[in-house]
């Protein structure tokens, strides 16, 4: 299986397709799943192209400031991004992740004092 049908699988697996604009795009991610994605139509590809990228949706410090990332996630990122996201429309890079994860240890840390 390649990394396009895992994240279509991914994100079958997490409602992605629950509000598409495309009535059938979900079929077509079932589809690219079961046949792969190579064997579906440049049409059909079209359709799904829009769901094998996103972009970071960023952090925010524990002093309220939103990094404002914008990298976008694809491929094995984005995969992964998915896979790591706890809200499938809320997704992160690994730097952001990262921030997120110091800010926790240090608030914990605190907390602790």
């Amino acid at each position: 299986m390649g990394i396009e049908e895992k994240i279509f699988e991914t994100q079958l697996e997490n409602g992605v397709f629950d509000a598409a604009e495309v009535d059938f795009a979900e079929g077509l991610a079932r589809l690219a799943v079961d046949k792969g994605y190579d064997s579906l139509s440049p049409k059909q590809k079209a359709v799904l192209e829009p769901y094998l990228s996103a972009y970071c949706s960023g952090v925010t410090d524990p002093g309220g400031h939103h990094n404002e990332c914008d990298a976008l996630l694809e491929g094995e990122d984005l995969l992964e991004a998915y896979q790591l996201s706890e809200d499938s429309q809320s997704l992160m890079c690994e730097s952001c992740r990262s921030d997120q994860g110091y800010y926790q240890h240090q608030w914990q840390r605190i907390s602790e004092e």
